[in-house]
């Protein structure tokens, strides 16, 4: 393959995650009265780097990959025609999932490395900063203020949170945005301060970030948020061992991140909306049967696992005899779906592997859900490896990865593209030079 058409997909690339961060901000603000084909604005860009870059990906290593994709999507989509909805369009849209945006994940690590994923690293920090400040502004207005417009300009893109307050969306259409943005964004962070060295303007950039980061949280009133935060946080301490790093980073890291708490704590946004996220999570907690639902109490957070994360891994397979054996039709899951055969929202289920075993069936899914399973093990064991060998990116990048390759939401554009460009984040960093694919299985 020549250079230039290695630039040029890697140029469609850097498209993609544009077009992921800003699509929310086409569909709401600048172009509303397209908003339902914007819906597939990152699809043209996916195809076509898919058809330039299939040399790449013809290798042995993706294939064992690839090749499920490309027989479960074609046999889901006839399913969905003789046995399921019948609906053209919605099939074909649940079907591009399957063999046009999944397959993008092994184009990531054939054209990026380890230097490519610290440039993708600066640009999420600084985009960080202002989406904090626009986040701030939405949570502060009204719902029917035009900066918490829903996509095409009708209703609002702000979901209720707790006393009276809105969780907000961002430059997304969706809250699913905002918790993949600033989950990456965490990664970004603590794979910059702990792998480069970093100049004056680039430490005020990482100090002003992790204030923004931590600001968001309280004004995003979201659970889910604070669990990836966790799970960064997590992969960074594993990582840091596995390398058989120095403490006296990871102790200076700390401490900085105790500053950045102490200065958000001063900002007005932060005070206003910590009360909201508090008692967002006493509410929650109640609701699952914990009485003793307090902020700061072990109960809360056992609670919160066992009735929000668990259930996600084990309520699919409960509901499993339920099911016709092949499925309801790919794309029943989706708000296609929902607009175009005049269902409910979420009439499968939210959870990820819900819609899988309802558009899919009870066999199908498994397979499908089996090779997220599978994947995202293969990845992570690559991380690891990585991480020996004192590349420690690949598994920071793992803290918000990871579960959501097994178990996030496929159906809901913007959860799909960050689990896409997240997961080929993870494997590009496994790199450390161009011409150095990823470590064979």
């Amino acid at each position: 393959m020549t250079l230039l058409r290695l630039r040029q997909i890697r140029r469609l690339l850097w498209l993609y995650f544009w077009l992921l961060i800003f699509e929310g901000a086409l569909r709401k603000w600048l172009l509303p009265g397209l908003a339902n084909p914007l819906l597939l604005v990152r699809e043209p860009v996916a195809l076509l780097a898919l058809y330039w870059g299939w040399p790449l990906l013809r290798k042995r290593q993706w294939q064992q990959w690839l090749q499920p994709l490309f027989l479960v999507g074609p046999f889901a989509f006839l399913l969905a025609m003789v046995a399921g909805h019948g609906d053209l369009f919605t099939a074909l849209y649940g079907m591009r999932v399957i063999v046009l945006q999944l397959p993008l994940i092994f184009l990531f690590p054939s054209v990026f490395d380890r230097a490519d994923v610290i440039r993708f690293a600066w640009v999420v920090l600084l985009l960080s900063i202002p989406m904090t400040v626009l986040l701030v502004f939405q949570s502060n207005l009204p719902n029917t203020h035009i900066l918490n417009t829903g996509a095409g300009g009708i209703g609002t893109a702000s979901f209720d949170g707790a006393m009276g307050r809105s969780r907000p969306s961002g430059t997304f259409s969706f809250i699913t945005g905002v918790v993949g943005f600033y989950s990456l964004a965490a990664s970004s962070l603590f794979l910059l301060l702990y792998n480069t060295r970093i100049r004056q303007l680039g430490l005020l950039i990482c100090i002003v970030s992790a204030i923004a980061l931590v600001v968001a949280l309280p004004v995003s009133i979201s659970r889910s948020l604070l669990a990836g935060y966790i799970m960064v946080i997590v992969a960074l301490v594993a990582s840091l061992t596995i390398a058989r790093a120095k403490l006296w980073p990871l102790i200076v890291g700390l401490v900085a991140l105790a500053l950045a708490i102490g200065i958000a704590t001063t900002i007005p946004a932060f005070q206003d909306t910590s009360v909201a996220f508090i008692a967002r999570w006493e509410t929650a907690g109640a609701a699952s049967g914990d009485d003793r639902a307090k902020v700061g109490d072990s109960g809360i957070a056992a609670g919160q696992i066992q009735g929000r994360v668990l259930p996600g891994f084990t309520e699919p397979f409960e509901r499993l005899g339920n099911l016709p054996i092949l499925g309801y039709g790919i794309g029943m899951g989706s708000n296609v779906a929902t607009q175009r055969l005049g269902l409910k929202s979420f009439v499968l289920g939210e959870g990820g592997w819900d819609v899988s075993f309802g558009e899919l069936g009870p066999v199908l899914g498994l397979v499908f859900v089996f090779w997220r399973i599978a994947l995202a093990i293969w990845i992570l064991r690559l991380a690891l490896q990585a991480a020996t060998r004192g590349n420690q990116l690949p598994l920071i990048l793992a803290g918000c990865s990871f579960l959501e390759l097994i178990q996030g939401q496929l159906s809901q554009p913007t959860g799909l593209g960050f689990i896409v460009f997240q997961s080929g984040l993870t494997l590009a960093a496994c790199n450390v030079g161009t011409n150095q694919v990823v470590a064979k299985s």
